[in-house]
């Protein structure tokens, strides 16, 4: 029997316009209350799952960033592992504009979401209204001074790969992913889902053979590979695929209930069994 679960957000845990649906909601709340212990592993900042939890009416440590941070139940930082100062400002001198043409530069440094002075439209052109967005808006100048934790684009996928080449072509210790086909992150080298997620397990007194995990996206794949037992969404990208064994599980898609019917067999309908 596993005894954790690791879950990524959006394409996976979260339906149609962002939400947990009620019957996700009772899967999760049940497991939970059966000593399954339930992690949220994501790319978003930590002000941006608040209001996850409170769907979810838990209190339960949280990845975010993509492994940058990880934050307790409490809402304390216990992890952090972000860029160096050289390596983002190798990234930030390139001429991301001319190389992925119309593309849209982003920023997560401390709990802040940082964007270039005069893109906001850019950013609610994106984001269903039902989301809470909380951004700063920084002059491109000004950008170097930050402590980055990630740098991510948001654009055409063929656009973005031009950029993923020219950002590799400059340094080497960064770990670029792609969300889905529209947003490309870059990383610390070594921080990922998977290592932060064998972070949190240990500190609670567990290992990766002991959880499952679920994700839909490139970002998800060290943390898919290297627990107990993964499972890629069935609306996974593409760059997911290519990368997985082709034996990999799939589940249904997260506009199904996917996970929480995976979830379902493996925890609750096993018990009624025994």
């Amino acid at each position: 029997m596993y005894k954790a679960v690791i879950s990524d957000l959006d394409g996976t845990l979260l339906c149609r316009g962002h939400h947990v649906t009620k019957f996700t909601k009772d899967v999760i709340k049940e497991i939970i209350n059966k000593g399954i212990n339930f992690y949220i592993a994501s790319g978003r900042s930590y002000d941006q799952i608040g209001y996850i939890t409170e769907q979810l009416d838990v209190k339960i440590p949280i990845i975010v960033a993509n492994g940058a941070r990880i934050f307790d139940t409490e809402g304390k930082m216990i992890y952090e592992k972000g860029l160096l100062k050289e390596t983002a400002e190798a990234i930030l001198d390139l001429d991301y504009e001319n190389i992925a043409k119309d593309s849209h530069l982003n920023i997560f440094s401390g709990n802040d979401w940082i964007i270039t002075k005069g893109t906001a439209q850019k950013v609610y052109d994106r984001i269903p209204r039902d989301v809470k967005v909380v951004f700063k808006e920084v002059p491109k100048d000004e950008l170097k001074n930050l402590d980055i934790l990630k740098i991510f684009y948001i654009g055409e996928h063929e656009q973005l790969i031009k950029l993923e080449e020219a950002i590799l072509k400059v340094t080497d210790a960064v770990n670029v992913i792609f969300v889905n086909d529209y947003c490309m992150e870059i990383m610390a080298k070594g921080a990922n889902k998977g290592a932060a997620a064998k972070f949190l397990l240990e500190r609670e007194g567990l290992e990766l053979k002991d959880a499952v995990a679920f994700g839909d996206g490139e970002n998800d794949f060290e943390m898919l590979t290297m627990v107990g037992k993964g499972y890629a969404m069935g609306n996974s990208i593409e760059r997911l695929r290519k990368l997985l064994p082709k034996d990999f599980e799939f589940v249904g898609a997260n506009t199904e209930d996917g996970e929480a019917v995976k979830l379902q067999e493996l925890f609750l309908e096993r018990a009624k069994n025994i």
